[in-house]
């Protein structure tokens, strides 16, 4: 352990290291200031060591001044056997550091049975963030959780009115700052404005602290490691809250195609709605409906009525992006959620859907194959609807106009007229 020097005596310092050889010693500049073990000579004035946890005060034999880990010796009493007074203040502070490291994790386990016994996961999420702050010494942070039903990170607790959920997989956080996060051994990366905490468990990153920092604002390593055995040890407190958002998300999908269920599609439209309400943005919605498949149904049975269910929800989910929701509406009725989608976006993906559903049969068996179309209904918010009910009946509307006409084609809802109230 290396030990801080406050004195101008170059004698001592030249006596202390040919008779301390298992020491190191620190004289001056940062180097000094982080040791945990300090001598201080008496000429050294009102030296105030700022993390030293140990102190051997020389000169002062006063009796009186003796308190908690601060030894004062006589200068010659120590000067007589130097190595043997520092390794006493090497165990002491060794000792203090120890029962300080037990005491927070008895704090550490006592909160962690009461975030067991909460059974709302954003109050756990608020408790674990702030408690993460306190350590850093900073005011505002955001806790980011996988949500598998939207396969993406969300916020889980934020009190940083700057954050904004904006749809991105991990919103604001570089990945060559998360990757470096993930590798430091620590879990903490931080660059001159933020820093990153990734919460793992086992080998599923479900959760990422985001901490905003100033021009001035610095994290010294203690911090850095505090908060890292803090996450460490509420790390099975967030992998609950992870399995319990992945049970949610079953409860959320179709057990024959693993599409979204209409469950899902009813929570999730309201969410977009308000975010496209409160962000001024859009999105689409693309109704699709299967074409003929009772005659599939009646000419090999409903076993391969389902089997084509499954492969057309495939073939849907390999034309779409990431963040498009597919949701089996009932039947054979399914539909794709667009966010930040406008109509000729739409329009577009719509048809890249048809063409993968016809682009080649379907082999069900070694001896059947099927061929099977749809027909599409597009409507976008809020062009064609402000409200939920009505956004879904235009797109409904229009599907069914294509299904009662050409079939295998892509339609699009009409503007409804404003009617305005007649002058007196």
């Amino acid at each position: 352990m290396a030990i801080a020097i406050y004195s101008g005596r170059a004698d001592l310092h030249d006596t202390l290291r040919q008779r301390c050889a298992g020491f190191t010693f620190e004289t001056a500049g940062a180097a000094r200031d982080a040791c945990r073990v300090a001598l201080i000579d008496d000429d050294s004035g009102d030296a105030a060591p700022p993390k030293a946890i140990a102190h051997i005060v020389l000169g002062r034999a006063d009796g009186g001044a003796q308190r908690s880990q601060r030894l004062c010796v006589p200068r010659d009493v120590f000067l007589a056997d130097p190595a043997n007074y520092l390794a006493f203040a090497v165990d002491l502070a060794e000792a203090a550091i120890h029962a300080s490291q037990l005491e927070v994790e008895v704090g550490y386990l006592t909160q962690i049975a009461e975030l067991m016994s909460m059974t709302d996961a954003s109050a756990v999420s608020e408790r674990i963030t702030r408690t993460v702050l306190n350590l850093l010494g900073l005011a505002r942070g955001t806790l980011f959780i996988h949500d598998p039903r939207l396969e993406r990170y969300v916020v889980s607790f934020t009190n940083d009115g700057a954050v904004r959920d904006t749809g991105e997989f991990l919103p604001g956080i570089p990945q060559s700052l998360l990757q470096r996060a993930l590798s430091s051994g620590q879990s903490f990366a931080s660059d001159e404005s933020m820093i990153v905490i990734p919460l793992q468990v086992e080998d599923d990153l479900v959760g990422v602290i985001k901490v905003p920092l100033a021009a001035d604002q610095r994290i010294d390593a203690d911090a850095a490691a505090n908060v890292s055995r803090y996450i460490g040890a509420v790390a099975s407190v967030l992998g609950n809250i992870y399995q319990l958002t992945r049970s949610q998300d079953l409860a959320m999908r179709d057990d024959l195609t693993k599409a979204f269920n209409r469950r899902f599609f009813e929570s999730y439209l309201d969410e977009e709605i308000e975010r496209s309400r409160r962000y001024g943005s859009l999105f689409s919605i693309i109704f699709l409906d299967l074409d003929e498949l009772k005659t599939v149904n009646d000419f090999y049975g409903h076993l391969t009525g389902s089997r084509t269910l499954q492969e057309v929800a495939k073939r849907i989910l390999s034309a779409v992006r990431g963040i498009d929701k597919v949701v089996r509406f009932g039947g054979d009725e399914f539909c794709i959620i667009l966010p930040q989608t406008d109509q000729e976006q739409a329009i577009a993906v719509a048809n890249r859907v048809r063409k993968s559903i016809i682009g080649s049969p379907f082999r069900l068996e070694p001896d059947i194959e099927v061929s099977i179309t749809a027909s599409f209904g597009i409507a976008t918010y809020p062009t064609h609807g402000i409200a939920k009910d009505d956004l879904v009946r235009q797109a409904d509307l229009a599907m069914y106009r294509v299904k009662s006409t050409t079939k295998n084609a892509v339609g699009v809802a009409t503007v409804e007229p404003v009617t305005r109230p007649a002058t007196l």
